[in-house]
């Protein structure tokens, strides 16, 4: 009987970023994917919530750090913290809900009960059974190693040793500031959580949404043919900054001689909902931090290392979240996220313009998934594996993204039609699994950035 034909991993014989030459075993493989939970997931910064979804001492959410369930909850001291779901008797998650409100989490199994900051409250016949042996201060739930928010964002590693979030995220920071910060009361998290699989690898819709505009009129045809979507124009960018990436059309200027009612542009073209707050929003962040940077208003597509996304395209705005399940196999969480300011009808307004795009159903997210899915399908077998993605658009003409975009935000950018942010992040995939330790990780990274 045949075998299937195993080797080693030689990370870097896989991936050559500047040459824009990707080894497509990178998504298939079993080992490949073993060692991304290893090396990617169990120690890089990875989005959990938004505190707007956890407002009252009580509130929880439940999502996942790689292939782990885990729980973000806000104690009743009104800390947040996060755990990993799982009851440390025997494992069984001890929560099932997505969200919710309570003050502790019983294990539905052995009836092992912690509170809501994780400690270990209660155990059935503690004292006639376990007669002293079990010390209950440390058998406590899992807590992530480091917790931290930007902008209301709620990220986690598992990683004592991982820097602080504002160092890992570096100048992309500037970029969150500019996504979800416009609005003085910051955003909220609206109609809970779209969740759905894709038989895809996790890395397919990053790579979409690290700014690849190159899809957009082939792949939504049919938005473009129904008149929801206008022609692409080719200024643009594509920028690598931090661990992130972002990319879309150039606005026009937002104030000085060349300014004009029509400065806001998005080949969206849905009918808009209250864009002259936006153009409110440009005009003060342009007073605030420079013309230039006013410009990249509305964000377009972005992600951050490893599975964070978000879009921006005029007033509608989009967290999601690419969770692995397999070499094959991606769950994917998405929250539709609004300026917190607004009027009920507003922000109802945009959650149904989110829905009618991007939702699971929308007219644009049923073609992304299509596409993912049958490139997973295209690259699984023997032959298909042992090609090469081609990733060679705008390559070589990347410069500095202040001389390419004026723009302040340190890192470098190339055009529109460019996979300039695909292929930086498979410099940092790279960099993550190769590395034994933060220390020469931090090194390499310091390298690509």
């Amino acid at each position: 009987m045949a075998t299937q034909e195993t080797r080693p991993i030689d990370v870097r014989a896989l991936v050559d970023a500047d040459n824009g030459r990707i080894s497509r075993r990178v998504y298939v493989e079993r080992e490949i994917y073993e060692r991304e939970l290893e090396r990617v997931f169990a120690r890089g910064w990875l989005y959990l919530a938004h505190t707007s979804q956890l407002k009252a001492p009580g509130d929880y959410v439940t999502t996942f750090m790689g292939e782990d369930p885990v729980i973000v909850s806000r104690g009743a001291d009104g800390t947040i913290r996060a755990f990993l779901n799982a009851c440390r008797h025997r494992g069984m998650r001890v929560c099932r809900a997505d969200e919710g409100n309570t003050s502790f989490f019983r294990c539905p199994y052995h009836s092992w009960t912690y509170a809501n900051d994780g400690q270990l409250t209660g155990v059935p016949r503690y004292r006639e059974a376990y007669k002293g042996v079990l010390d209950k201060s440390e058998w406590g739930l899992k807590e992530v190693a480091q917790l931290a928010m930007h902008q209301g964002l709620i990220f986690a590693t598992w990683d004592a040793d991982a820097p602080s979030l504002s160092d890992y995220l570096g100048p992309y920071k500037t970029i969150l500031d500019l996504t979800f910060g416009r609005d003085p009361e910051g955003i909220e998290i609206i109609g809970g959580a779209h969740k759905w699989t894709i038989e895809c690898n996790w890395k397919h819709p990053v790579e979409n949404f690290a700014a690849d505009m190159y899809h957009v009129s082939s792949a939504h045809q049919r938005p473009a043919d129904l008149g929801l979507m206008g022609q692409i124009e080719s200024t643009g960018y594509e920028l690598a900054t931090g661990m992130g990436y972002v990319g879309h059309q150039l606005t026009g200027p937002v104030s000085g001689d060349e300014a004009s009612e029509d400065a806001l542009h998005s080949y969206w073209t849905l009918p808009n909902v209250n864009t002259y707050i936006l153009k409110e929003q440009r005009a003060r962040i342009a007073d605030e931090l420079g013309p230039d940077l006013a410009r990249l208003i509305p964000l377009g597509h972005s992600a951050a290392f490893p599975n964070f996304s978000s879009l921006d395209i005029e007033m509608l705005r989009l967290i999601r979240v690419q969770h692995p399940r397999g070499p094959g196999l991606t769950m994917i969480h998405q929250f539709c996220a609004v300026d917190a300011s607004l009027d009920a009808d507003t922000k109802n307004e945009l959650r149904k313009q989110y829905e009618l795009s991007f939702g699971p159903a929308g007219l644009l997210e049923q073609d992304d998934g299509e596409n993912w899915r049958e490139c997973q399908v295209g690259m699984s077998g023997y032959i298909g594996r042992n090609l090469e993605h081609n990733m060679l658009l705008g390559l070589g003409q990347e410069r500095a993204s202040s001389e390419f975009l004026g723009a302040d935000v340190p890192g470098t950018a190339g055009g529109i039609w460019s996979e300039h942010c695909q292929r930086q992040f498979y410099r940092h995939w790279t960099s993550f699994m190769t590395s034994e330790s933060w220390d020469e990780l931090g090194a390499q990274l310091e390298g690509t950035t």
